[in-house]
């Protein structure tokens, strides 16, 4: 799987175009590209947790949304339900959850959800996969409408992702190019791949290689479960192991190792943008949506952007 550890220019386009259309949900930043980047560690975290880690470094400098919802004087931003970033994590999430409307779940939240007056104040893709992810464990925690039920166990949890994996998201990610991938003496990845050997199924049909690859055992190469303290199933975390693959060693004089093969950085983006815009998607319920978009209005804030 890798072309001489260099790869088309096409798999790059395909890429920036599914980011700009993963970044298309209403918030805060004017930027239209941006990788899907490093979701945020949330086992292990309560909601307020994981917006102190990894939300609140992602919106809070002025030139994200602090630099209009922390009240800036000769921003845009006017009124109450505008201003709610503050210069520190805790008295942000503190004054957030003061705010009326702003912790629902991600299909019904403003952050997800509000169209700025300015079209091009959209968030990055990075930044729409943790809010979505923080809302939709704030959901869940407190029961309010529109949370995802949270798997019972790790079978349970690959159903779900499965099932949240959306076509349109695979193919605009350039997923389906992955069965091309040359290997650096053996061929494309799909000669060996075909009919799943190997935990991985990779085809020339498109739609078979999908629809493969959101069932077991096939979909642990985009997923795993990670467990609690006491063994527990806990959630679901990207398992990079088509990455990790691409860079195992295969001893001198070994016998019976994979092909030796590499991965260009737009492949690896292309998979992880795959796997967390799914993760996003099912966190925030939108899974039937591919990318979450924005409505055609949003709620007041009261002369705002």
């Amino acid at each position: 799987m890798g072309s001489a550890r260099t790869k088309m220019a096409s798999f790059s386009v395909g890429l920036v175009a599914a980011v700009v259309a993963a970044a298309a949900t209403a918030s805060c930043h004017k930027q239209t590209t941006s990788n899907a980047g490093d979701l945020g560690d949330a086992a292990e975290q309560s909601p307020k947790d994981y917006f102190i880690s990894a939300v609140y470094p992602r919106i809070s400098s002025a030139s994200s949304c602090g630099g209009c919802h922390a009240g800036t004087p000769g921003s845009l931003c006017a009124g109450s339900s505008c201003v709610f970033i503050t210069a520190d994590a805790e008295s942000t999430y503190a004054l957030i959850e003061k705010t009326p409307e702003l912790i629902a779940a991600p299909q019904k939240s403003p952050f997800l959800n509000y169209q700025h007056k300015d079209h091009a104040i959209k968030p990055t893709a990075d930044q729409a996969n943790v809010l979505g992810i923080w809302l939709g464990m704030e959901a869940a925690a407190r029961g309010l409408a529109g949370a995802v039920l949270k798997a019972k166990n790790l079978a349970d949890a690959y159903d779900q992702f499965g099932a949240c994996m959306n076509y349109d998201v695979f193919t605009s990610t350039r997923m389906a190019d992955l069965a091309y991938t040359d290997t650096d003496f053996d061929g494309p990845c799909l000669g060996c791949h075909n009919g799943g050997q190997g935990s991985l199924w990779l085809s020339a049909d498109p739609r078979s290689t999908f629809e493969q690859l959101r069932r077991f055992p096939y979909i642990q190469k985009f997923v795993v479960g990670r467990v609690d303290g006491d063994g527990n199933f806990k959630e679901l975390v990207p398992s990079g192991r088509i990455i990790e693959k691409a860079n195992e060693p295969c001893p001198t004089g070994a016998d019976g190792c994979h092909p030796q093969f590499g991965l260009s950085q737009f492949e690896q983006e292309a998979v992880q943008s795959f796997v967390n815009i799914t993760l996003q998607n099912l966190a925030a319920g939108s899974c039937d949506n591919g990318v979450v978009t924005a409505p055609e209005a949003g709620i007041s804030d009261g002369g705002g952007q």
